[in-house]
Formats: structure tokens, C-alpha cells, sequence
């Protein structure tokens, strides 16, 4: 329900669920459905130990404890605050551990002297009570709360009946079915006295196994204790199957981020509480104050603990030519987004900006960050902004076509880099444009109006009489043909055929003169007649294009969406051909129409000079994604004058002065696992590269 369930265009009721919630579902099916009849559940015991770490040991069930917070345990248990325990299966064992222990340890009182009712009138008024959280329903595995009542009742331990009896103990009845924790299951009285234990500086215990992974963000502190028993769990929490833990989590912190591809898990939670990093923070500035500022910074751009820690001292001190802001917010549907918007204001600091745009020509997708390294090393210059490019053959979409591996990493639109056109606009897209006096622009852009082909000996001038021509016979000497129709096949009437992908010939083929000849949906298609073939257009020839329509660019990206233009949204899928037979078999049956949330990024021009890069990240448990028309709304807001997107999903990448602001749902071993694996950017062909002077 968590991982892909935004990835599929149809709506399945369960995709609203979460996974605690799906089994209150299940639960609730078995129990109407089967009916069946409510077995006593016992209260059971474990044999034990005296000492406090092996007991506590033994209670989560595991000989290696891997997240290990019992001091912390130790020391809540003293404080005299109220406590909201969740029983698990060791019913007994736990009443004993966490109540009756827990009120000795706040008397002074040694583990072999008797509560007595002389103790409790003399102490009653002081004492903060400890609740008992337990479900009417019949879980199974689980005791009620009336068969709780009834042992306490029955006096088996006249100590737990003591305290009953005073309120000191007290069991709170809820209506969950779901396994773990769910808080909008456990009914307007329990809600309540959470309040009401937060509120007087209490903190939770649970022995449910699945606690862990079901109530991990909620704003009181809570200790989780258990075993690892699923691969689920194990991933989540980022420990091995069959590992214990004695987990603390602060108020309103969520140790695993970003699931299913985690930046941050249980295991690394816990390690950076315990480091030496933390420990001298909290003695700069005292242990409450770091918690609340990684509660704070985290709900507010959604970052690591250790992230947070190492910026304390600067907390995202912005220079004043970037800007960056968190975006979060809820859907009407109730579903959270999250992601980042950086601002780049080039007047404002009095700084001049400068655009690389870098591709890896022939070469192997790269992830934005090794081009980002690799130019700083050669030129030694400093990124301070950097965005992925446009769409790209992938090698999904290379053997979805049954095209030659060499074709892996060509672009599918316009491609100027330095003033040298590298690749042709395919269809009507938008492209972020750089100009040669530095001025920057985002326009649809195609190839309609013609262009002219340069070599040593000849200058091929093609204008519109020569695009798209579907009477081939009646054409001129030299006709091309790029995607923005759906004629997929053209009669060739004895032409030859040149098929460029970016600016090389790839296929060259003399047709016959009752041949239908098939459109490529990768590149641009020439048809010459014979006796006009240039004698040096052959295999691999990368030829020199100039468009008629484009000039005076120094760098050019084709991409898209459009989503902004004139301030207004014009988000128009049909216009820019995205719903042609071309264009849908170049997506890789993902395309992302307007309805379909996913990972995005998008650049926007302000009318003053400034940019915004917007990436909103998907398919993690923190943000479901964005639609383009979200991504259009959102750059309105932000005061785009004109916006578009750019190649989405997996490859959606946004670095800031060395660091990535978005959270990839892509891992190149996803086949592996269908969670808990980290988040790995996806590879691409080019990027935009931006730096200061």
C-alpha cells in the first residue's frame, strides 16, 4: 500500500490505507464475517531475572540487542510522570517490569520491600498514575482490557491491586483493530488522556512488535521494545531479522525517512544519539533544545537528524543569491507533499550568473553529481545550483523500441550546448533557454520553421516548404520530418532515408519507389532524393545544424511540460504532442499525464530575473507526488512568470551549493527489494550547471 501507491493511474481503495490500517481492515472482515467466539487470553509471565538489563533483554525476545536505549528507559522510569504502557504478549512479566518496578524505583524502595497500603496513602497525591492502553475487541495474541481488569481485580498481586485501587494504575479501554498502535483507532476517552499524559511531560512504552513501524511520528516521546520478525520491519528499521531493540524516540521526530528508499533509519537514529556529535550539542546548548531543533528543522524541510545536527550552528544559512525554502501541504485528498524550492536572485547579491550545460554525448547516463564533480575539477569552479536535463533514451526505452545500444543516452528534444546544436526540437515542447547576452527564457520550442545544414563545401537551407511533408512525390529534393504528427509510416517513393537521433546519422537506407518507409519516434527523419544526396552524410556523421527560428542561444534544454506562461498555468499536453503515438512510445508507458502524481522538478522565471527550481519528491511515505497541474499551481504561487518541468521521476535531481535537496524513490537494485533500499539518483544524459562570479 505504501511503496507504488501513487505509480498506478487507476484508484484502488487501499492505496488511501496504511499498512497498520489495512490490518484493522482485515481484522475488522474476519471479526464480522466469522464471527468468532472470544477465547480467554491469559496473562502471561516469563521466568524473570532480578537483574534490570536482563530482564529487559529478555522481554524483546532477541540475544542481540541492536538498538539499545534502556539507560535512557531507566532514567524516564524514575522521573514521576505519567506513563501510557501498551501491553504485548507478557502481559504479567510487563505489569511487573514497568509498574510495579517503576514505583519502587520513584519511592527509593528496594525490589524485595512490599507496596503497602501505608505507602500509598502516604505517597498517592504526589505519584503520577500509569495507564494501561488495551483493546475491548478480541486480538487474539493480545489480552482485553476487561481480562486485564479481572486479573488485577482478582488480587494474584495484591500490589498491581493496590495501586488499582488507588487510581495510581489505571486501564484505559480502546476500539483498535489494527496491529501496532493506531491513534485514530483507540476512541475519544484514550485520545484524551494522551493529551493529558503529553501534556504532563509523559511518555509512552509499547511491547508491540509493530508499534515501531506504525507509531513513529507522533508528539510525545515513546520507547518501542521487540524483536525484528519480518523482512518489512527488518527494512524499516534498518536492523536484521531476528534483532531486539529498545528503542527511544523523541516527541514528533520519525527516525525512519523517506521509506521506501530511507535517507535515515531506526538503527541510524538511534547511532546518532549516541555520538559524539550529539553529546557535545547537547551539552552546548542542552539535551532539550537539540531535540526540539531537530524536531523543528525535520518537519520543516524534511531532513536527516545528522544533517540537522551538523547545521546547528548555521542552520541553512542561505547565501543571499539562493534561497531555499521547504514546500509541504496536504492535498484535498488529505495525502502529504513535500519537497524544496531554491531561488536564485543574481541581482540581489550583485552576481553574475553563468549556465553550463554538460551531456554525455555518446557516453553512459551519469547522475547529476558526478557531472557536477567533474566539471568543478577541470574548471575549478563551484556548482552552486545544478537541475537534471530533459528526456533521454534509456536502455528501458532502447529495448522497448528494439533499437542498438548506442542509441542509450540520446536526447529527445533540443540540445544546445556552447552555441552547438547537439540535438533538434521533436515535437512542440518547452526548453529552458540561455542566450548569449545571458538572458534566460522558457518557450515551447519545434522545428517548424526550418534550418540550415553547414559543411565545408555546401550550406542544405530547409524552411517550411520542406517539414512535414506528406506528398513526398511532389516535395522538394530534400524533405525532413520530426514527431509533432502520427503518421507513423510515409510513402518514400525512392528517396533515401537519413535518420538523425540529436544531430548524427544513425540509419541511412535507399528505399524503393513504392516503399512506405517507418518514422523512428527518436529522432528527426530526412528523406533526399538520390541525385541531391550530400556525398558525405554517412554512417555516424555528426552534422552542423542551425535553427532558423533560434539564434543567438548560447545553451538550450528541451523538457517539459510548459506549466506557466503569462503568470497564468498553461499546462496543454495535446499542443505539445505528449498525446501522440510518438511521444507515448518514447515514455515507456509512464508518461506522465496531468492526472498521475510522481516525483517532479520545474524551473520558473520571475519578471525581476530571479529563478526558482521547484522539486517536489514522490513514492516516499512523506509525499505522494505531484500532478503537472500541482507543479503549475505551485509555481504560480511562487510568482513564476513562466515555468516548465523537466524530466521527471527517478531523475528528478536538485543539487544546492553541494548538497541534494530532493529524495530520489529510485535504486538501480529496486528488483531486489521492494523497499529499505537507499535512494540513488537516477542517471542522465545532461544537466544544467549554474555558478557565481
Amino acid at each position: 500500500s505504501l511503496p507504488y501507491r501513487h505509480r498506478n493511474k487507476n484508484y484502488y481503495p487501499y492505496q488511501e490505507l496504511t499498512f497498520q490500517e489495512l490490518t484493522g481492515y482485515v481484522n475488522k472482515l474476519y471479526l464480522n464475517i466469522f464471527k468468532p467466539t472470544y477465547k480467554h487470553v491469559l496473562i502471561k509471565n516469563l521466568p524473570f531475572f532480578t537483574d534490570w538489563n536482563l530482564a529487559l533483554s529478555q522481554l524483546t525476545g532477541s540475544s542481540r540487542i541492536q538498538i539499545d536505549d534502556r539507560k535512557k528507559l531507566e532514567k524516564r522510569l524514575k522521573a514521576n510522570v505519567p506513563i501510557a504502557y501498551f501491553p504485548g504478549k507478557y502481559t504479567k512479566s510487563e505489569l511487573d517490569f514497568f509498574v510495579l518496578k517503576s514505583i519502587r524505583i520513584r519511592l527509593n524502595m528496594p525490589v524485595n520491600k512490599q507496596i503497602t497500603n501505608e505507602v500509598i496513602e502516604k505517597y498517592k497525591d504526589v505519584l503520577a498514575p500509569i495507564y494501561i492502553f488495551a483493546q475491548e475487541g478480541n486480538l487474539a495474541k493480545w489480552p482485553r482490557a476487561h481480562e486485564i481488569v479481572e486479573y488485577i481485580e482478582s488480587g494474584v498481586d495484591s500490589e498491581l491491586k493496590l495501586l488499582y485501587e488507588h487510581n495510581i494504575l489505571q486501564v484505559i479501554k480502546t476500539a483498535q483493530l489494527s496491529i501496532g498502535i493506531h491513534f485514530n483507532q483507540l476512541g475519544d476517552k484514550a485520545l484524551k488522556k494522551l493529551v493529558e499524559i503529553k501534556e504532563k511531560g509523559g511518555f509512552i512504552i509499547s511491547t508491540r512488535r509493530n508499534s515501531a513501524f506504525t507509531a513513529d511520528l507522533i508528539d510525545i516521546d515513546r520507547f518501542h521494545i521487540g524483536r525484528v520478525t519480518t523482512d518489512f520491519g527488518a527494512s524499516l528499521m534498518g536492523l536484521e531479522k531476528g534483532d531486539g531493540y529498545i528503542q527511544f524516540v523523541p516527541a514528533g521526530i520519525r527516525p525512519t525517512l523517506a521509506f521506501p528508499t530511507p535517507v535515515q533509519t531506526a538503527k541510524d537514529f538511534s547511532d546518532l544519539l549516541k555520538s559524539d556529535l550529539y553529546n557535545e550539542l547537547c551539552v552546548e546548548y542542552g539535551e532539550r533544545n537539540v531535540l526540539q531543533t531537530i524536531k523543528e528543522q525535520s518537519e520543516k524541510y524534511g531532513d536527516t537528524a545528522e544533517n540537522i545536527l551538523k547545521n546547528m550552528n548555521r542552520l541553512f544559512a542561505n547565501s543571499h543569491t539562493i534561497e531555499t525554502n521547504s514546500v509541504v501541504g496536504l492535498y484535498e485528498d488529505e495525502m502529504p507533499y513535500q519537497g524544496v524550492i531554491a531561488i536564485v536572485n543574481p541581482q540581489k547579491a550583485g552576481k553574475k550568473v553563468n549556465f553550463e550545460l554538460v551531456s554525455v554525448g555518446a557516453g553512459s547516463p551519469k547522475r547529476v553529481t558526478d557531472f557536477i564533480d567533474e566539471f568543478e575539477e577541470k574548471n575549478g569552479k563551484e556548482i552552486n545550483i545544478a537541475w537534471n536535463g530533459g528526456y533521454i533514451l534509456n536502455p528501458e526505452l532502447v529495448g522497448k523500441l528494439g533499437l542498438p545500444e548506442t542509441y542509450i543516452g540520446s536526447p529527445l528534444g533540443l540540445l544546445v550546448k556552447n552555441g552547438q546544436i547537439l540535438a533538434l526540437p521533436l515535437f512542440n515542447k518547452p526548453a529552458f533557454l540561455v542566450y548569449t547576452d545571458g538572458k534566460v527564457d522558457v518557450k515551447r520550442v519545434n522545428s517548424s520553421q526550418g534550418m540550415t545544414i553547414y559543411s565545408s563545401n555546401y550550406e542544405i537551407v530547409l524552411n517550411q516548404e520542406n517539414y512535414n511533408r506528406l506528398d513526398t512525390n511532389k516535395a522538394p529534393d530534400i524533405i525532413y520530418f520530426d514527431l509533432w504528427h502520427n503518421n507513423k509510416k510515409i510513402a518514400a517513393n525512392g528517396r533515401t532515408l537519413v535518420q538523425l537521433v540529436g544531430t548524427t546519422i544513425k540509419n541511412i537506407k535507399q528505399t524503393t519507389p513504392d516503399e512506405e518507409i517507418e518514422i523512428l519516434p527518436v529522432g528527426i527523419t530526412i528523406l533526399v532524393r538520390p541525385e541531391a544526396m550530400p556525398a558525405d552524410w554517412k554512417l555516424e556523421t555528426e552534422l552542423k545544424i542551425e535553427l532558423h527560428e533560434y539564434k543567438n542561444l548560447l545553451h538550450a534544454v528541451e523538457a517539459g511540460p510548459l506549466l506557466v506562461d503569462n503568470a497564468e498555468i498553461a499546462v496543454d499536453m495535446e499542443t505539445e504532442g505528449w498525446t501522440n503515438n510518438f511521444s507515448i512510445a518514447t515514455q515507456a508507458a509512464r508518461l506522465d499525464f496531468t492526472d498521475m502524481r510522481g516525483p517532479k522538478i520545474a524551473v520558473g522565471i520571475r519578471k525581476d530575473g530571479s529563478f526558482g527550481v521547484l522539486t517536489i519528491n514522490g513514492r516516499i511515505r512523506e509525499s505522494v507526488g505531484a500532478t503537472h497541474i500541482d507543479m503549475a499551481n505551485l509555481m504560480k504561487k511562487y510568482g513564476m512568470e513562466k515555468a516548465m518541468g523537466f524530466d521527471p521521476g527517478g531523475s528528478s535531481t536538485l543539487v544546492v551549493n553541494g548538497k541534494t535537496m530532493n529524495i530520489s524513490p529510485y535504486n538501480s537494485r529496486n528488483e531486489y527489494s521492494p523497499y529499505a533500499l537507499p535512494p540513488e539518483p537516477r542517471g542522465v544524459s545532461n544537466a544544467v550547471l549554474c555558478y557565481f562570479e
